[in-house]
C-alpha cells in the first residue's frame, strides 16, 4: 500500500510539472477579458457560434465571470463560468439557456498546440477550477470537438452523461427527393385554415427581436397558458408565461447584435392568439425552441398550420437543418426529423486534485461514464 500511495503522488507530481512546462511553451495566458474582446471572439468563433456573445449568457446568469485567454495578443477563447452545486462538490459550469445548448466561442484559427497550453499548467486550474462542467451541448459542437483531445493531454479525467438526441431536419437533403413540407402537409393545413377561417377573421404576424413588441410576448404567454402546459403547474417548461424565462429572452433581444437570430410568428383568431411558433436562426441551422396552441382552437390544429407554414419559409428561404430538440419522436417524425447528434453533458476533472478519485465514485453512481 505505502508503495502505491508513493507512486500515486510521483505520479500527480509530474502531471504538474508538465503543466507547467507545456503552459510556458505558448506566449500567452489566462486573463479576465474586456467586452469588447469577448465580442470580437464571438466574430472569429466558428459561424454556428456568433450568437455566443455577452449577453446570451449574462441574460441567463447574472453572475456569470468571464475568464479568456490570450496567445500571440489574442483572445482565443472565453469561458463563462458560474458555480453550482453538484452533490458535495462545486463545480464551475459555462452558463447560458439551457437550449440551443451551452458552448464557449473559440476561435477557429487557434492551433491544436494553443489549446493545448490553455488547458495545461496550474494557471488553467486557477481560471476553470478543480471541476468545470461545459453543457448540455450536442456531441458534435465545434468548440468540444477540440477541447476533449487538449483536455486529455492537459492532465484531466473526463466523464460524460448521455441526456439524449436532438431531432434534426435535413431540409435540404429532404428536398433533393421531392417538395418539402409534402404537397399532402400543405394541402392539410390550408384546409385547417379554412375551417379556422369559419370561425373568424385569421392573420398572421412573423416578426424578429429587432421588431417584436411586448404584446408579442403578451400572445405568446396567453397561448402557453391556454395550451396543455396549463396543466403541468410549475412544472410546464414555458418560454414567455414564465417571467424568469420570458425576461431572459427578452434580455437577449436587447442585444442588437442578437435580435436578428430570434423568431416568432403568431396566429390570431378575431384577434384572439391562437398558435405561435419560436426559436432562433443561426447560420445554416434553425433551432425550434417552441411551438405552441390555444386548446379552444385544437379541432382546427391552428398549431400545425403555423408550423407548416414556418418550415415552408425556411425551405423557401434555404435553411438547410432545422433543429427540433429532444423527445416527441412520432410527432416530429411527420415533419422527416429524424435522430441527429447526442446531446451530452462534459464535466472536466483535475487528475492532479483531490477531489478526482472522490467524485469519480460519487458520478458513476449518477450516471456518468468515464470519457477516454
Amino acid at each position: 500500500m505505502p508503495l502505491r500511495t508513493k507512486d500515486k503522488h510521483v505520479r500527480r507530481r509530474a502531471i504538474f510539472m508538465q503543466r507547467i512546462k507545456d503552459g510556458q511553451a505558448i506566449g500567452g495566458g489566462w486573463v479576465r477579458p474586456e467586452r469588447a474582446a469577448l465580442e470580437r471572439l464571438t466574430e472569429a468563433a466558428d459561424p454556428l457560434h456568433v450568437f455566443l456573445r455577452p449577453r446570451w449568457y449574462e441574460a441567463s446568469h447574472a453572475d456569470v465571470v468571464f475568464h479568456g485567454f490570450e496567445s500571440s495578443g489574442r483572445l482565443i477563447a472565453a469561458f463563462p463560468l458560474t458555480p453550482r452545486k453538484m452533490g458535495p462538490f462545486t463545480v464551475q459550469e459555462v452558463a447560458g439557456p439551457y437550449w440551443p445548448f451551452r458552448s464557449i466561442p473559440l476561435a477557429q484559427d487557434a492551433s491544436d498546440t494553443e489549446i493545448s497550453a490553455m488547458l495545461s499548467g496550474s494557471a488553467a486550474r486557477d481560471a476553470l477550477g478543480s471541476a468545470w462542467r461545459l453543457g448540455p451541448v450536442q456531441d458534435n459542437d465545434p468548440a468540444l470537438t477540440r477541447l476533449l483531445p487538449a483536455a486529455r493531454k492537459g492532465g484531466w479525467t473526463m466523464f460524460r452523461r448521455s441526456i439524449a438526441h436532438s431531432f434534426d431536419i435535413d431540409v435540404a437533403t429532404l428536398q433533393a427527393k421531392k417538395p418539402w413540407p409534402s404537397k399532402s402537409a400543405i394541402r392539410q393545413s390550408r384546409n385547417y385554415a379554412n375551417r379556422l377561417a369559419r370561425i373568424g377573421e385569421v392573420d398572421y404576424r412573423h416578426a424578429t427581436g429587432a421588431d417584436w413588441t411586448a404584446e408579442d410576448r403578451d400572445a405568446m404567454a396567453e397561448i402557453e397558458a391556454k395550451s396543455w402546459l396549463a396543466d403541468q403547474g410549475d412544472d410546464a417548461d414555458t418560454k414567455f408565461r414564465d417571467p424568469a424565462a420570458r425576461a431572459m429572452w427578452e434580455a437577449v433581444a436587447d442585444d442588437p447584435a442578437l435580435a436578428p437570430f430570434v423568431f416568432c410568428s403568431i396566429m390570431r383568431v378575431d384577434g384572439i392568439p391562437a398558435a405561435f411558433t419560436f426559436g432562433l436562426e443561426i447560420g445554416s441551422i434553425r433551432y425550434q425552441i417552441a411551438n405552441n396552441f390555444n386548446e379552444a382552437f385544437k379541432e382546427c390544429s391552428p398549431g400545425r398550420i403555423i408550423l407548416t407554414m414556418n418550415y415552408a419559409d425556411a425551405a423557401e428561404r434555404g435553411v438547410p437543418v432545422i433543429n427540433w430538440g429532444a423527445g416527441d419522436a412520432g410527432y416530429k417524425s411527420r415533419y422527416g426529423a429524424e435522430p441527429g447528434p447526442e446531446i451530452v453533458d462534459q464535466l472536466f476533472l483535475d487528475k492532479a486534485s483531490w477531489i478526482e478519485p472522490l467524485a469519480s465514485t460519487i458520478l458513476s453512481r449518477r450516471g456518468w461514464r468515464r470519457f477516454r
